[in-house]
This record gives structure tokens, C-alpha cells and sequence, in this order.
């Protein structure tokens, strides 16, 4: 009888031993995927799903496989690891992905990654992706229409919206609708977005909406070239849908720059000539050599009115700000030629609406013409008052009285 027991015991610690060798096992093959993919090392994710689908071939590891050839770019191989399952799949994440997949191989299959993409979009209705993905081939079949409502439709249902804007931005471009790409563009500029996508972008708009000493101040700012006068040049003579690839979602600036090295004598003889706005809505600042910088701001409340204080590192010259009353209970302020200096919109409207007795409402966005505006809604409050207070802790105080009225 004892015998017995300790043979059961046996196999108990035999079974116990195996289940925590396996646990452990599981947990550092875990750790060692989360450390890849923490560190984008798509080699060795590719290396530990294979060898988990030799010993289980399964839906969910075929798509994590697939995935990580996609991230290295081997689309070919993440297309035939895929390729068994697409036709009886019901995941609308794996039929977003071969959809991606096809449109990305050396000899794309544009009809077919659409076909995909609206059989996901049964499955889910609200897979954001799926739409803008199907915007991002509709543009390449040249479908700009279907594409537009396509991308609107993915904003809509809350996709990544700086990538949707960015699309949207691009096709635009393409659709040599400047004004309106400068406008997606700016939304992400004012967000605190400076990628390469957005600057080249933005850049290229501002070329060809003609307002090209913004266009050399912002080349030079964000360092796009040493030789801005002559990129822009260049820019000027560039047609968008011959030069544009809608996938890498980035004017080919690089590629558009040839060998300058001949050129280089004519960057210090080549000027600017002066351009009016092709619109209003990009206002050219006059320049400050000193360069002014939005130190800080903020608002608080007296016994009679509101006050909002802004500090800036010099001066402001009358000509830098302007203040309206807009239909009575919307002030716009706008300063121009400023840089933010640490602060963000969103930090501004924080301060701002710290003074709740008579703001409703603030919003503010700063353009790549280092405009600053603010827009405030106001509630029983005269036309506000401005006035310079010296010199405070850290700059120069302009000062924005609202009196309550009577």
C-alpha cells in the first residue's frame, strides 16, 4: 500500500515539475517576443513564430508570423504565409493585413487588396483601418473620389486620425488642392507633430501656394536642406502625380534634389523676390530680428474685470498683435511672428480658461508662419482692453482686460 502512494507521489511531482517547466518555458519565450518587438528586431520574431507554427499551425500565429515579414518588409513571404487561410478567414485583422500585403508586393494586386478589404469590412463595419488602407489603394488606382470618402469614412470611425489627415493631406496634394493641404497639414503641425512626412508636406504646399519666404524660413528651421533656395527652386517645377508616392505618404523631396555640387556658387547669388498671398489664410508676419518667444501665459480675475497676461522675451511691436471682437461674444488674438518657446496650444488654452467667470470657451492654433492665434468666447464682458505692464518675472507682459459690464 505504501508502495502505491509514493508511486502516485511520484508521478505528482513528475507531472507538477513538467507543468512549471512548461509555464516557465512559456513565460520566457513571452519576455523574449515583447523584448523584439520593444526593440523592432523583426528578424527574430520571424525566427520564434515559425518555429511555433512547424509545431502548431494555427490562425493566430500564421498572422503574427505574416505581420513581422510585413514590418521587415517581405512581402512576398508574408503574402504565402497567409495565402492558406485568407479564403476561410473570418478575422477581419487578417484580411486587413493580406489586403496591405498585396498592395505592397513587387507586381501589386490593387483589385484583389480591395476585394479584401470590403470582405473585412463585412466581417466589421467599423475597422477603421480597412478604410483607410482601401483610401490608400484607391488613390493608387486613381480613384480620388472614392479614396476622399473612403479616408473620411475611417476618421469617422476614429482611426488614427494624424495618419487619415496626413492621407488626406496627400491626396489633396496630388489633387493639386493646395490650400485645403495646407490646412489638413497645419492641424498636425499645431499637434506637435515635425516627422518628415508633415515637414516635407507642408513645405511643398507652401511652395505652391507661392508663399516662399515662409517656405525658406521653415526649410531652414527645421534644417530640410542647406541649400533651401534652391530646393524650393526646384520644388516650384514639380508636379505632384508624377513625382508623388501615395504609400510612403512623403513629397520624394530627397529624390527630387540632383547633384548640386556644380550649383553651388549660384545658392549665394540667388534671392527671394517678394510674393503676394495666394489667400488670406496664412498671414506674413513682419520680422523681428530679436526673435520673439511666448514665455509664458495666463489669466486671472479682479473685482470689475478679467485679465489674460502674455510674456514674451522682447517686446511686442503694436504691428506684431491684433485683437477683435467677432459678433459679440467671440474675441480672436492673434499674435504674429512668435515662436512657442516651451509651451504648447494646449498648455495656452490650460492657463487661459483658468479664468472661468467670463471664458466660455478657448481654442488656439499656432501656424507654420509662427502665428499664434486664440479664440475665446466671452460672456457680459466689454471690448477688451490692452495695454503694455514692463517687464515681469520672466518677459515682457502685454495685458487683455475684459470689463463686465454693467
Amino acid at each position: 500500500m505504501k508502495a502505491k502512494y509514493l508511486f502516485i507521489f511520484a508521478i505528482l511531482v513528475i507531472m507538477t515539475g513538467c507543468q512549471n517547466s512548461s509555464f516557465n518555458r512559456d513565460l520566457a519565450e513571452d519576455q523574449k517576443i515583447y523584448i523584439l518587438e520593444t526593440t523592432k528586431n523583426y528578424g527574430g520574431l520571424i525566427e520564434i513564430y515559425k518555429t511555433q507554427l512547424k509545431h502548431s499551425d494555427s490562425e493566430k500565429t500564421r498572422y503574427k508570423l505574416a505581420q513581422a515579414y510585413y514590418l521587415s518588409m517581405d512581402y512576398d513571404s508574408a503574402e504565402r504565409v497567409l495565402n492558406p487561410i485568407v479564403t476561410k478567414t473570418k478575422n477581419d485583422n487578417v484580411l486587413v493585413l493580406y489586403g496591405r500585403v498585396l498592395s505592397e508586393i513587387k507586381i501589386p494586386r490593387y483589385q484583389e487588396a480591395i476585394k479584401y478589404l470590403e470582405q473585412a469590412l463585412q466581417y466589421n463595419p467599423k475597422n477603421g483601418e480597412a478604410y483607410n488602407l482601401k483610401g490608400i489603394v484607391q488613390v493608387k488606382l486613381g480613384q480620388f473620389d472614392a479614396a476622399r470618402y473612403s479616408f473620411n469614412k475611417s476618421r469617422e470611425l476614429f482611426y488614427d486620425e494624424n495618419k487619415v489627415l496626413n492621407n488626406l493631406a496627400t491626396l489633396s496634394i496630388m489633387d493639386k488642392d493646395y490650400l485645403t493641404a495646407y490646412n489638413y497639414l497645419n492641424i498636425l503641425y499645431n499637434k506637435g507633430y515635425r516627422n518628415k512626412t508633415v515637414l516635407h508636406n507642408l513645405l511643398f504646399t507652401l511652395v505652391k501656394l507661392d508663399k516662399l519666404t515662409i517656405a525658406k524660413q521653415f526649410c531652414i528651421e527645421h534644417k530640410i536642406s542647406k541649400q533651401p533656395t534652391i530646393l524650393i527652386e526646384e520644388l516650384k517645377k514639380v508636379e505632384p502625380n508624377n513625382n508623388f508616392n501615395f504609400n510612403e505618404l512623403v513629397p520624394t523631396a530627397d529624390k527630387m534634389k540632383k547633384t548640386y555640387e556644380r550649383e553651388q556658387n549660384a545658392l549665394n547669388k540667388a534671392v527671394d523676390k517678394p510674393t503676394s498671398n495666394a489667400s488670406n489664410n496664412t498671414v506674413n508676419a513682419p520680422l523681428n530680428k530679436q526673435g520673439n518667444r511666448l514665455m509664458a501665459a495666463r489669466s486671472g480675475e479682479h473685482a470689475s474685470f478679467s485679465r489674460i497676461v502674455l510674456e514674451t522675451n522682447n517686446k511686442l511691436a503694436s504691428e506684431q498683435y491684433n485683437i477683435t471682437m467677432v459678433g459679440g461674444n467671440l474675441v480672436q488674438i492673434k499674435i504674429l511672428n512668435i515662436e512657442l518657446s516651451a509651451l504648447n496650444t494646449d498648455q495656452i488654452i490650460k492657463k487661459i480658461k483658468n479664468s472661468d467667470r467670463n471664458f466660455t470657451n478657448v481654442t488656439a492654433q499656432y501656424n507654420v508662419d509662427k502665428t499664434l492665434i486664440i479664440n475665446i468666447q466671452v460672456k457680459n464682458v466689454s471690448e477688451p482692453k490692452i495695454s503694455y505692464m514692463g517687464k515681469g518675472k520672466i518677459g515682457h507682459c502685454l495685458a487683455i482686460d475684459f470689463y463686465i459690464k454693467n
